[in-house]
Protein backbone atom coordinates (compact mmCIF):
# COMPACT_ATOMS: atom_id res chain seq x y z
CA UNK A 1 0.00 0.00 0.00
CA UNK A 2 1.54 3.29 -0.96
CA UNK A 3 0.21 5.32 2.07
CA UNK A 4 2.18 2.91 4.21
CA UNK A 5 5.46 2.87 2.54
CA UNK A 6 4.81 6.95 2.27
CA UNK A 7 4.27 7.35 5.90
CA UNK A 8 7.78 4.39 6.53
CA UNK A 9 5.75 2.67 8.41
CA UNK A 10 6.58 -0.72 9.67
CA UNK A 11 3.58 -3.32 10.72
CA UNK A 12 4.23 -6.05 13.51
CA UNK A 13 1.50 -9.01 13.42
CA UNK A 14 2.27 -10.20 16.66
CA UNK A 15 -0.15 -13.70 17.42
CA UNK A 16 -0.82 -15.98 20.21
CA UNK A 17 -0.55 -18.87 17.92
CA UNK A 18 0.62 -19.32 13.84
CA UNK A 19 3.12 -17.17 12.51
CA UNK A 20 4.41 -13.26 13.80
CA UNK A 21 5.26 -11.41 10.49
CA UNK A 22 7.65 -8.08 10.84
CA UNK A 23 5.93 -6.93 7.67
CA UNK A 24 5.60 -9.54 5.57
CA UNK A 25 9.02 -11.59 7.02
CA UNK A 26 8.45 -14.15 9.75
CA UNK A 27 9.22 -13.10 13.35
CA UNK A 28 10.39 -15.81 16.05
CA UNK A 29 8.45 -17.03 18.52
CA UNK A 30 10.61 -15.52 21.23
CA UNK A 31 10.72 -12.42 19.42
CA UNK A 32 6.88 -12.37 19.58
CA UNK A 33 7.04 -12.70 23.23
CA UNK A 34 9.32 -10.43 24.36
CA UNK A 35 7.48 -8.02 21.84
CA UNK A 36 4.32 -8.82 23.67
CA UNK A 37 5.98 -8.66 27.40
CA UNK A 38 7.66 -5.52 26.25
CA UNK A 39 4.34 -3.25 25.34
CA UNK A 40 2.50 -5.27 28.12
CA UNK A 41 -0.13 -6.76 25.64
CA UNK A 42 -2.09 -9.49 27.56
CA UNK A 43 -3.27 -13.24 26.52
CA UNK A 44 -6.31 -12.88 24.73
CA UNK A 45 -5.87 -9.07 24.19
CA UNK A 46 -6.29 -7.50 21.18
CA UNK A 47 -4.15 -3.94 21.29
CA UNK A 48 -3.14 -1.77 17.99
CA UNK A 49 0.11 0.35 19.38
CA UNK A 50 1.48 3.07 17.09
CA UNK A 51 4.93 3.97 18.20
CA UNK A 52 6.63 7.28 16.20
CA UNK A 53 10.14 7.61 14.83
CA UNK A 54 11.29 9.39 18.35
CA UNK A 55 10.49 5.59 19.75
CA UNK A 56 7.52 7.09 21.53
CA UNK A 57 3.87 5.45 21.70
CA UNK A 58 1.37 7.40 20.05
CA UNK A 59 -1.57 5.71 20.01
CA UNK A 60 -2.65 2.66 22.08
CA UNK A 61 -6.44 1.21 21.26
CA UNK A 62 -8.03 -2.26 22.44
CA UNK A 63 -10.43 -1.98 19.03
CA UNK A 64 -9.61 -1.38 15.40
CA UNK A 65 -8.57 2.06 14.54
CA UNK A 66 -8.79 2.92 10.89
CA UNK A 67 -6.02 3.36 8.39
CA UNK A 68 -7.50 7.37 7.95
CA UNK A 69 -7.18 7.70 11.73
CA UNK A 70 -3.89 6.69 11.72
CA UNK A 71 -2.61 7.99 8.76
CA UNK A 72 -4.40 11.33 10.13
CA UNK A 73 -2.82 11.31 13.58
CA UNK A 74 0.83 10.56 11.50
CA UNK A 75 0.26 13.12 9.16
CA UNK A 76 0.12 15.54 12.23
CA UNK A 77 3.34 14.66 14.12
CA UNK A 78 6.42 17.51 13.59
CA UNK A 79 8.72 14.97 11.90
CA UNK A 80 5.81 13.85 9.30
CA UNK A 81 5.08 17.81 8.79
CA UNK A 82 8.72 18.18 7.87
CA UNK A 83 9.04 15.46 5.52
CA UNK A 84 5.57 16.76 3.66
CA UNK A 85 7.62 20.17 3.75
CA UNK A 86 10.75 19.05 2.29
CA UNK A 87 8.77 16.98 -0.73
CA UNK A 88 6.81 20.25 -1.63
CA UNK A 89 10.19 21.88 -1.70
CA UNK A 90 11.73 19.24 -4.00
CA UNK A 91 15.21 18.83 -1.32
Amino acid sequence: MAEVEDRDLVVFEIFEEGESLIGKSPMSDATAESMRSQFDIRPGQFTVILIGKDGEEKLRSMGQVSMEELFSLIDAMPMRQSEIRERREGK
